[in-house]
């Protein structure tokens, strides 16, 4: 993954920092979307998408599923902080204004719920200007509880030492 800027580590460990941001670097949805982080922290993930022509609809402006998917990322990113891998079963979204040409929009989404099976987050996303222009939040439900053993022990296998 292309950078769109340096990452900010809000003090995660090392180690953990470090593999989520090699884990997320072949990430194809990221890819996909032109999604970049911006900051990782203890519970907390930023993440942003410089607005372009092919985040449009047909009104051109910024489609809803872009916003979404956002969310679901940063969401996403944020539990994984907690050093847990965990797949979305609910989500809401609520759109309150457009994005357009020019426009850099960022998702901060925060985890408010650690549970050891379920995790709930939040997730505000806002433009360059901090106009907030979605909420959301989401479920998760714990797949893997501990991220950095799963990571190191797939690293190994791939000859890593």
């Amino acid at each position: 993954m292309t950078m769109f800027r340096e990452v900010e580590n809000r003090d995660l460990p090392c180690h953990l920092f470090g593999y989520i941001m090699d884990a997320e670097e072949n990430n194809a949805f990221f890819d996909t979307m032109d999604i970049y982080f911006a900051a990782l922290g203890d519970g907390s993930a930023d993440l942003e998408v410089p607005v372009s022509k092919m985040h449009y609809n047909t009104a051109g402006v910024v489609h809803g599923g872009v916003f979404a998917g956002l969310m679901d990322a940063a969401m996403g990113m944020a539990v994984l902080t907690k050093n847990k891998v965990a797949s979305i079963t609910s989500m809401s979204t609520s759109y309150l204004k457009n994005a357009g040409k020019g426009d850099v929009i960022k998702a901060e989404a925060i985890v408010t719920q650690d549970g050891e099976a379920v995790c709930h987050c939040t997730c505000t996303v806002k433009n360059q200007r901090e106009e907030l222009l979605a909420t959301g939040q989401g479920t998760f439900q714990v797949e893997i509880a501990d991220f950095v053993q799963y990571y190191a022990a797939k690293l190994r296998e791939n000859g890593y030492q």
